[in-house]
């Protein structure tokens, strides 16, 4: 009877996290976003801002939810420090390779657009894209890949447990995206694409046993898309 209940309060703790979790990115996303992000003249002071906002939201939560309600280890929990199985990054590497191969091949033919804006952009212009697009996939897959995935690994095997964490992944990015597109058909289209993703890199995050092959996926994921033109 304990077991029951203790396994009951922890399902719904993590459900109350996640929720509060939603609203206050919801809020952040959608009203504070127009008002907090705007006020920025700089671009560079813009991305600092949502980065910190970012560690704050969703990095430094994830680590105390670990840390205080589940009495966890976070660097093993959130697969930050555990051992890489190599043979699992191999199959990542290759799985990763046909996951841009056929978004690219998609990207071109469906909207025409290709990665030449990267051929020709000198080296400190991609270094710049880099710099805006790193920190962002570090907080989001230790958040999801690590906590999201972890707690729903406890209840299901793999395929639902991921399913289930890549759904959330996506919906996540929805009170930005109406907030400021609108409910448009591309609002389908950019869910397709992240839901794809999300189950990717939760497959490649437990198959490799560790939170930096998912992170440098996204990093690179984030990289290319910035240069389709």
């Amino acid at each position: 009877m304990t077991t029951i209940s203790n396994y009951s309060q922890k399902r719904f703790s993590f459900a109350l996290f996640f929720l509060l979790f939603y609203l206050a990115w919801t809020l952040r996303g959608t009203v504070l976003y127009s008002v907090l992000d705007s006020s920025f003249s700089s671009e560079s002071a813009r991305i600092v801002f949502s980065n910190l906002v970012k560690i704050l939201l969703w990095l430094i939560p994830a680590l105390i939810y670990v840390m205080r309600i589940d009495r966890g280890n976070p660097w093993k929990v959130l697969r930050i420090n555990t051992p890489l199985d190599w043979r699992g990054v191999q199959i990542a590497e290759l799985a990763s390779l046909i996951f841009f191969l056929a978004t690219f091949t998609l990207e071109y033919f469906i909207r025409g657009r290709t990665l030449l804006p990267l051929i020709h952009a000198t080296p400190l212009a991609m270094l710049k894209e880099l710099a805006v697009v790193f920190l962002s996939p570090v907080t989001e897959e230790i958040f999801f890949r690590g906590l999201v995935l972890s707690k729903f690994l406890e209840n299901h095997w793999l395929p639902i447990a991921n399913i289930l964490q890549s759904l959330l992944f996506t919906a996540v990015h929805w009170p930005n995206w109406i907030w400021t597109q609108g409910l448009t058909s591309n609002l389908i289209i950019l869910s397709i694409s992240i839901f794809v993703l999300g189950l990717l890199l939760g497959w490649i995050a437990f198959r490799t046993n560790s939170i930096w092959p998912a992170i440098g996926i996204h990093i690179l994921n984030n990289f290319l898309a910035a240069f389709l033109g």
